[in-house]
């Protein structure tokens, strides 16, 4: 798809054609659009029926790292919704703009230290995103703040159909030394349980499997 072909589908009247231009940018990494998808998301906020469609543009000025959307980010952050996709997407882009290198957590701890539910699996969904390797007092301080993160106020009573976060900061403790992450993976398989349906309690295999890949060094991949 060329640049003019992107641009027409962000100018399109139909909301799934904008998606799919906003995806785009973020496949092609078109940075010399960024400044036409953040005008295109400034105007898509208005509508919150759009909300799928701005997650996408969210998500791809994250990715084509544009720095001019950090504000409009951060302040989307600060409102600090509960299960709210925009406000979890916005978390993650956020930090992906406000940090200058992949060895830099302080944003994610920043976050994780008042965000609501969607604040914080933005954030350490930005963790795997990214691949960070943060210092190991950084490693340190995000994996105890996020030991029992599925225990969150937020998630209390809807467990069902919400992500346990966790699994985030499973997924990239695969990049990081064992002797700091065997404790929090270890703990994360023995608690790793959702909720059905019908309130009772099922196994998470989707973050155990991720625990026990990261165990042995490897990535796990379709998770993200």
């Amino acid at each position: 798809m060329t640049h003019e072909d992107i641009l027409a589908k962000l100018n399109s009247t139909k909301s799934a054609d904008r998606k799919r231009g906003a995806r785009e940018i973020g496949k092609m990494k078109s940075t010399a659009l960024g400044s036409d998808l953040f005008e295109a998301y400034l105007k898509e906020k208005r509508d919150k029926r759009t909300w799928e469609t701005q997650v996408e543009m969210i998500r791809s000025l994250g990715i084509i790292q544009h720095k001019e959307a950090i504000s409009e980010m951060e302040e989307t952050v600060m409102k600090n919704k509960p299960h709210d996709m925009v406000t979890s997407v916005a978390s993650t882009t956020f930090i992906q703009l406000a940090t200058e290198s992949v060895n830099d957590a302080r944003k994610v701890i920043e976050l994780l230290k008042f965000g609501s539910v969607s604040v914080i699996s933005g954030s350490l969904l930005s963790l795997p995103t990214d691949r960070m390797i943060p210092s190991r007092e950084e490693i340190k301080e995000v994996i105890e703040r996020s030991w029992d993160i599925n225990k969150h106020p937020d998630r209390i009573g809807h467990e069902f159909g919400l992500i346990d976060s966790r699994i985030y900061l499973a997924l990239q403790c695969a990049d990081w030394d064992i002797e700091f992450t065997s404790d929090f993976l270890n703990h994360c398989i023995e608690t790793a349980f959702d909720i059905s349906r019908f309130g009772k309690p099922v196994a998470n295999q989707n973050l155990i499997a991720v625990c026990e890949n990261s165990l042995k060094g490897k990535f796990s991949k379709g998770y993200i």
